[in-house]
């Protein structure tokens, strides 16, 4: 890949840049893991900062080269050309030990009141080294390179071309070589190897309306870049193993502080220096006796004795601040506390046989054997579609935003969401952990037996929620137990056939559209202002005439149902009494004694009975039951054929 060029072809295309390339504060980076912790899973992934700036620098410099040559109209000169470079060698610079576990969460938890980002690190490095190594470089270009670093044109002191600030950290869309450089590279070194149209993109890339935008049939390639971002993280950066193992780095150095006073080096460019991963290895080898309970939970890492996962659960956008209120640490050691003594005489004198073993009891349990975390996955720009701020141009030359129709449909209609994972620090605690976990369902109020019986939903033309009243009819309510179908439109169901004669001279609205076994059905109801609502009741089989759906897409509203958590119907602060939330997985539910020391369980057989097998293996004969049928009886769709006798009925009719 052209991109992963090494430091003797970096040099070579690139000569202005070795100054900064061979001095400390550059080859500080080769110390430093790309992926952090993701190395202790991965065992491929083992590049670190310093190959990830060269390519940045390489790839920033190919396109603000290429932008010269393809448009000259742009007067791109060589200063803005080996700013840019320079800005790319340079963004990594401020990175701490592990990456992000420093500047993510070792220094929040030690100075949350200090808000400093590795950008910030960036800019210091920069400084002490132009300084200390006496490089002659205009104090504007110098601002000029941290503002490009930082994305922000406002922080020039002269006019720039706003233009350049979209190609190494681009805060308008986030569509940058910053991403081109690390997807391919981690995604190799991991073994799971993607491959991004970056020199077609890079071609591609023209500067309308003071904005790099790119060609409109390349969409689906930008489009790509972001689908595989929200894919690393998904799958590797967030590994439920990195994780354990980062919170352990964070609690061991969180010990250590007091002693070695780590995160005050931050603003001291000398200091700074010396943070790399080798800061772990400093610790073990200490003789200082302060520094023992730090190096216990570095010889866990070493050891493989890791943080235990005990559950999880994604949670929608729009939960994560009733979630992050609701389940927290300490409710969780509360539930647990409480599940512990529902339990019988003899399930309690099991668990406390195994923990004894262990030389623990149930008062051993804290708060601080418990972390709660809620890792936050987006394509980019958090809740909002990325490609909504990506413009792109045409054969015409003309530039605008995608919209839909323009690109495939088959894409998300939500482009964030959180995954809550419960931790605890001392395997012995796991299953009692879990089942205080799940124990917040039910203690929350307004529990699912408490919620109405139906709710209202109803969808406005444009999209806007349409108000519903106290005095909304039956017929605009859904039961609380029904399945919802898509919404109806006068093409029908998605799973129709193909229309009928009689279906083209019936009014669409008049079409009976039972979609489940049940007796249930969705109806739709004109409204004054053009509006629709759909509504699916559980005792009523009647129809509506159902008006034409606008192009626009329409969006949801539940007024009849429980407030959402995230939004307080009276604009107030969250509060707990008034949520429900849903903790069940029933992939990860294990028994409250799973991981106790001397705790086994034998899992149930999975034998059929041989009698039972020999029943249902027997010929059905006469009509098939309704429980088989894929529709209801109560009503049909237009066109539906009549249910025919399975052919093993059929055969035994012809027998007989």
């Amino acid at each position: 890949m052209a991109q992963f060029i090494d430091s003797y072809a970096f040099q070579t295309v690139c000569k202005e840049s070795e100054l900064i390339y061979n001095r400390a504060p550059f080859q500080r980076l080769r110390r430093i893991k790309q992926l952090g912790t993701t190395y202790y899973v991965w065992a491929g992934a083992s590049h670190n900062r310093f190959e990830h700036c060269i390519g940045v620098a390489h790839l920033a410099r190919t396109m603000v080269t290429r932008l010269r040559d393809n448009q000259p109209v742009l007067n791109i000169i060589e200063r803005d050309i080996e700013c840019v470079t320079l800005a790319g060698l340079c963004h990594d610079l401020g990175h701490g030990p592990w990456s992000h576990v420093w500047d993510g969460m070792f220094i929040p938890a030690i100075l949350p009141d200090e808000h400093w980002t590795h950008e910030e690190g960036s800019e210091m490095m920069l400084d002490y080294l132009i300084k200390e190594q006496g490089i002659d470089i205009r104090t504007d270009d110098v601002t000029f390179i941290k503002a490009l670093i930082a994305g922000d044109p406002s922080r020039c002191k002269r006019k720039e071309k706003r233009f350049l600030f979209d190609i190494v950290a681009n805060k308008l869309n986030g569509f940058d070589v910053d991403k081109f450089d690390y997807i391919q590279r981690d995604s190799l070194a991991i073994g799971d190897p993607i491959k991004l149209q970056v020199t077609r993109l890079i071609e591609s890339a023209r500067v309308i309306e003071d904005q790099i935008c790119y060609a409109y049939k390349d969409l689906d390639k930008v489009l790509e870049v972001f689908q595989t971002r929200h894919k690393l993280h998904k799958n590797f950066y967030n590994h439920k193993t990195a994780k354990a193992i980062e919170y352990m780095i964070v609690d061991g150095l969180k010990l250590a502080e007091p002693f070695i006073h780590i995160a005050q080096r931050i603003r001291d460019p000398e200091e700074f220096l010396w943070l790399t991963d080798d800061l772990l290895p400093e610790i073990e080898r200490s003789k200082d006796p302060n520094l023992k309970p730090a190096q216990d939970i570095f010889k866990r890492i070493t050891n493989r004795k890791l943080y235990r996962f005990v559950d999880m659960k994604w949670v929608s956008w729009e939960d994560r601040d009733a979630y992050e209120q609701l389940v927290t640490e300490q409710r969780i050691l509360e539930c647990a506390r409480d599940a512990y003594y529902e339990l019988a005489k003899e399930q309690q004198d099991e668990m406390d046989e195994a923990w004894k073993e262990a030389g623990l009891t149930l008062d051993d349990l804290t708060i601080n054997d418990i972390k709660v975390e809620q890792s936050t996955l987006h394509y980019g720009m958090k809740e909002e579609n990325p490609l909504d701020y990506v413009k792109f141009y045409s054969k015409t030359g003309r530039c605008h935003k995608a919209l839909d129709g323009d690109y495939s449909s088959l894409r998300p209609f939500v482009f964030a969401e959180v995954l809550l994972r419960v931790f605890t620090k001392k395997e012995e605690f796991h299953g009692i952990i879990q089942a205080g976990y799940h124990r917040i369902q039910r203690d929350t109020p307004h529990s699912p037996g408490d919620a109405p019986e139906t709710v209202a939903v109803k969808v406005a033309e444009g999209g806007q929620p349409i108000p519903v009243s106290d005095h909304t009819p039956r017929s605009t309510i859904i039961g609380s137990e029904a399945l919802m179908s898509p919404p109806v439109t006068e093409r029908g169901l998605p799973d129709d056939g193909p229309p009928t004669s009689q279906d083209l001279t019936e009014p669409s609205g008049s079409r009976s559209i039972s979609r489940h076994e049940s007796t249930r059905s969705i109806s739709t109801i004109p409204d004054a202002e053009h509006s629709l609502a759909t509504a699916a009741t559980s005792d009523s089989t009647s129809t509506v005439p159902s008006p034409e759906i606008p192009n626009k897409s329409p969006k949801l509203s539940t007024p009849g149902a429980p407030a959402s958590p995230h939004v307080p119907a009276s604009g107030k602060p969250l509060s707990t009494k008034s949520s429900w939330i849903s903790t069940v997985n029933r992939f990860t539910a294990v028994d409250p004694g799973h991981g106790s020391p001397g705790k086994t369980t034998k899992p149930a057989s999975k034998k059929r009975d041989r009698s039972k097998v020999d029943a249902e293996d027997k010929p059905v004969t006469g009509t098939i039951p309704t429980s088989r049928r894929t529709r209801s009886s109560a009503a049909t769709l237009p066109g539906d054929r009549e249910i025919s006798p399975s052919p093993i009925a059929r055969k035994q009719a012809r027998l007989g």
